[in-house]
């Protein structure tokens, strides 16, 4: 190409990163761009004993690329046979264009003390031909501040705004110069990385679309990770291990070949710990946000292999959650996994979100700020550190496994009534002192007011209830087995009761079924949660 675009690929590499791609001990992969005028490559290495001059050379696998605006040459080049715990200096390129000197450190051979950098959500579109990710920079950098001794990067997903679009990628390895050729990045799949506009450029950009593979980014990065995942999703779903922690990176297509990889890959390791990413939390704090949207294909068998701590992104807030087993919120960190998610990195707030049953603890983050978390690891616990890029601390929690505690100590919800919650938040006001009441494997509950609370419709008049919800009508009549469904008689599991307040209750299992819900019951905390498979929301409208 004659017309590269801004910030377009050139002889000398940029987008240079390392990353773990085998043992973290004795290896290292080396990634970096060229324009097709430099279409192979190789990395000069040397120990830090070593003088300059008696570099060993490792050639790269150089592979053509070509993006929406540019064509370029990925190289990636493995490095092995390395000394654990060692440093070592390093230069990528060809025999006319090279990278200026750089240094990463392998794993030392005994490492019970570490820690690592996690991000989430660090996307940025503006300016629009130069993504400014100064951001997320600064905010690494003042991480590095803090904890200089971090072995390596972790994102959560959404690494970029349109991750089919190479000016994103462009922008995100401009901001991050200087930091990822030093330390391992090692980059999750979210949503945004799926996506793309057919045209995207100085003109503007139009036909947004998602893929069910994230087609550019593992172009890109096919040989920068372990190549241990699910037939076809390598790039996007692997696993590594560092010092005692055993990592299970999940992405986000295909969940039912994704559940049971990443529950073999969890059952399989004989790490001390495991940790999980994953950019979808399971169970979200936007209000609207669905519930375990991939249950049946990937949350079952992840239960089932219960890491100690599942690390999230994507709703650009933090939440914490209870040790969390299913739909339960336990007590101790051997009864479930916390789940962690992290807010943004790119000073981008998202939208209002709360907190919800499940989680102990909930930050917003409204404000223009990036956030991070250190996990610091060690043989008697993993304790996260999650701070603002101003320096202020937002929480700090350990997990215990010698004592199986949560420090600081905290206490699950565990209702003397059975109470009611819409997508993982109690029902309040409408349905104060209003309970849930067991009729062998079912629940009557306050419908009506459940609906109000989340602003559909319900009508009442004399022994009669009529709710409007998720473009469906039901009518429902106390004491009678039969309602009307959409006009059409609905033969019902339960008649409703006159109970709490003279107020009419309905099965739970028939409002699922009339409305296209679905529901749990959290026995260990007392809690129905009731959910819709989809993320709108009702809204009646002001004529």
């Amino acid at each position: 190409m004659k017309n590269k675009p801004a910030r377009g690929s050139a002889p000398v590499p940029d987008h240079l990163f390392v990353s773990i791609c085998g043992d973290a001990k004795t290896s290292m992969a080396v990634t970096w761009r060229t324009s097709q005028d430099a279409d192979s490559g190789y990395v000069l290495f040397r120990p830090e004993w070593e003088n300059p001059g008696r570099e060993k050379k490792c050639a790269a696998v150089s592979r053509p690329i070509k993006s929406d605006i540019d064509e370029s040459v990925m190289h990636t080049a493995i490095l092995s046979g390395l000394t654990p715990g060692t440093k070592y200096f390093y230069t990528a390129g060809n025999d006319i264009f090279r990278s200026e000197e750089f240094a990463f450190s392998t794993e030392p051979e005994y490492l019970p003390y570490y820690s690592f950098i996690v991000i989430a959500d660090e996307q940025n579109e503006e300016p629009f031909l130069t993504p400014n990710y100064a951001p997320v920079r600064r905010m690494l950098e003042r991480a590095l501040e803090k904890c200089p001794e971090a072995k390596f990067i972790l994102t959560l997903g959404d690494n970029v705004s349109d991750g089919q679009n190479e000016l994103q990628w462009n922008g995100l390895f401009h901001g991050l110069r200087g930091i990822c050729e030093k330390l391992p990045l090692m980059m999750l799949t979210g949503n945004h990385d799926n996506r793309g506009y057919r045209k995207y450029d100085e003109t503007g950009k139009d036909g947004k679309f998602y893929l069910d593979h994230a087609d550019f980014f593992d172009e890109q990065f096919a040989l920068s990770y372990p190549r241990n995942g699910f037939k076809g999703f390598e790039t996007e779903n692997f696993s590594f291990d560092y010092g005692s922690v055993h990592f299970t990176m999940m992405g986000i297509n295909s969940y039912a070949e994704l559940g049971k990889w990443a529950a073999d890959d969890i059952n399989t390791s004989g790490a001390a710990w495991k940790i999980a990413a994953f950019h979808f939390p399971f169970f979200p704090v936007m209000s609207e946000g669905v519930g375990a949207l991939c249950w049946d294909e990937l949350c079952k068998p992840f239960w089932e292999a219960k890491p100690d701590l599942l690390l999230m992104g994507h709703e650009h807030s933090y939440a914490r959650s209870y040790p969390l087993d299913r739909l339960e919120a336990k007590n101790r960190p051997s009864e479930g996994t916390v789940h962690c998610i992290l807010g943004n990195s790119g000073e981008n707030c998202f939208s209002s979100n709360a907190p919800k049953l499940r989680y102990s603890f909930f930050h917003p983050q409204e404000e223009k700020t990036c956030m991070y978390a250190l996990v610091h690891v060690s043989p008697e616990r993993l304790t996260v550190e999650v701070m603002l890029d101003d320096g202020r601390g937002v929480d700090t929690f350990s997990i215990d496994k010698e004592r199986d505690l949560i420090i600081p100590p905290v206490v699950p919800p565990v209702y003397m009534r059975t109470r009611i919650a819409w997508k993982g938040a109690i029902v309040e006001m409408a349905a104060r002192d209003l309970a849930c009441y067991a009729r062998g494997d079912d629940f009557l509950i306050p419908f009506a007011s459940v609906v109000q609370c989340i602003g559909a419709f319900a009508e009442k008049e004399p022994g009669l209830l009529r709710i409007r919800l998720f473009g469906h009508t039901a009518e429902f009549r106390e004491g009678q087995t039969e309602a009307s469904a959409d006009g059409k008689p609905f033969r019902l599991r339960l008649a409703p009761e006159r109970l709490d307040k003279g107020q009419l209750f309905v099965s739970v299992s028939d409002a699922a079924d009339i409305f296209g819900l679905r529901w749990g019951y959290a026995a260990h905390n007392n809690i129905v949660d009731l959910d819709y498979p989809s993320e709108e929301y009702p809204l009646t409208p002001q004529p």
